[in-house]
């Protein structure tokens, strides 16, 4: 990946994560990365997602599968317009807790 204007004398390798490529503290390239032109590197790039981020790539796909009831929306619809909506406070709290506890 070539990108244009990034100094790359600047790049240090960073002591905790030892596949970071670029100079030392004493000015040494080891662990320097290949030319971008060199066609015999061969690419070892992989991404792994966190199971958080392999959730959200199911979940993303799930809403166009997903049941709608068209009838059921408008009904809600007009209850709550009209003020007849029941809301159970009890409950309402208790599932906003247990969204708390999921977001920590």
């Amino acid at each position: 990946m070539d990108i244009k204007g990034l100094n790359t004398n600047s790049l240090r390798p960073d002591s905790q994560n030892p596949g970071v490529k670029g100079r030392d503290e004493s000015g040494n390239t080891a662990n320097r990365a290949p030319a971008s032109g060199n066609a015999s590197a061969p690419n070892n790039d992989s991404v792994t997602l966190t199971g958080a981020a392999q959730a959200m790539n199911a979940a993303a796909g799930a809403g166009d599968t997903a049941p709608f009831d068209a009838a059921r929306v408008a009904e809600l619809r007009e209850a709550i317009s009209s003020g007849n909506y029941p809301v159970d406070n009890q409950q309402l709290a208790d599932r906003m807790i247990d969204l708390e506890s999921l977001l920590r």
